[in-house]
């Protein structure tokens, strides 16, 4: 008789035929959105895994997607299609080709607009009119190669951008004038997150390298070291600012301490995880979070719950000499 292996500290949320790319809060406590390259949008209650409901449905796999306060859900797809779902009617109410290629990312800025990054290489940024419908207010061409990160900062003022040629832009969040350039990663910038209260960013590449940046002296180089094996596609800092997670290619997703940046916790397979690329990350609050993946599932870790790793374990580098 064959018999499921239980892993303490986890719940998994299967259904989608397609890897999960992107996940977003839903407006109701307690609620999560999964967007997945199957086409659709999940909506999930995290006490309730086996009773998703699908919002949306738009034929191309989807990369990216933000849902905006009320009932408007924004979908970035993989030819660089941006889409517009009402959620109260589940209609699709508008299609715009925002770029030539894939939809990778997208932040709501300040002043009801919405930043989207390109696999053209460039940033377009539009405006969310009152009816959920966007005009697009410009187009700024930022890099050769794909524009894959976006992050605000907590303040409001800055809008990192994280570029496949392995820079981070540092943008103005009103005009998106460049006041930085981080040369980051040699062989790509995937994903770009602040720190909540400290004057910090964090940057993960395709060198499977995090770097941290000191925003408040000029963004200088303030650390590097290697935290996967593979490309990071996904970093996320709790809301309280004390847990670094990130998620990679090489099938784990890892946490660390943001003070020290040592290694907490190894969320892979045998820790009831993904056995697929690990596409993405989100907090639900400061003890739950989400992993998102290839193998089609997303798995909500109760972070008190799991059991805690060996410091000593070669495959979660440290810190090293600061």
């Amino acid at each position: 008789m064959l018999r499921s292996k239980v892993f303490p500290g986890t719940t998994r949320f299967t259904g989608h035929k397609g890897s999960v790319y992107a996940l977003s809060m839903a407006v109701a406590e307690g609620q999560f959105l999964s967007a997945s390259g199957d086409g659709t949008v999940v909506r999930w209650a995290i006490n309730s895994p086996d009773t998703g409901i699908m919002l949306a449905r738009i034929g191309r796999a989807i990369f990216a997607m933000h849902h905006a306060p009320g009932h408007t859900l924004y979908l970035g797809d993989e030819d660089g299609g941006l889409h517009v779902v009402d959620v109260h009617s589940l209609a699709e109410i508008q299609l715009e080709r925002a770029h030539r290629k894939g939809i990778f990312s997208m932040e709501a800025l300040p002043g009801g607009r919405l930043a989207v990054a390109g696999g053209d290489g460039a940033l377009s940024v539009w405006n969310m009119l009152p009816d959920g419908r966007v005009t697009l207010q410009r187009n700024i061409p930022l890099s050769d190669n794909k524009v894959r990160g976006l992050a605000l900062s907590p303040d409001g003022q800055f809008l990192a951008v994280a570029c496949g040629d392995g820079s981070i832009h540092i943008l103005d969040s009103t005009d998106l004038n460049e006041q930085f350039t981080l040369e980051g990663h040699d062989i790509g910038a995937n994903s770009v997150a602040w720190h909540p209260i400290k004057p910090l960013l964090v940057s993960g590449g395709k060198d499977g390298h995090l770097r941290f940046w000191r925003t408040g002296a000029g963004f200088s180089a303030l650390h590097a070291f290697p935290a996967h094996k593979d490309t990071i596609y996904s970093i996320a800092f709790s809301p309280d600012g004390t847990t670094l997670a990130s998620a990679a290619r090489d099938k784990t997703a890892k946490l660390w301490d943001a003070e020290s940046f040592t290694p907490l916790r190894r969320l892979d397979r045998n820790a009831g995880g993904h056995g697929y690329s690990v596409n993405s990350v989100l907090w639900m609050n400061d003890a739950l979070l989400l992993t998102g993946s290839d193998d089609r599932a997303i798995v909500a870790w109760e972070i008190a719950a799991l059991p805690q790793v060996r410091k000593s374990s070669p495959d979660l580098p440290g810190m090293g000499q600061r």
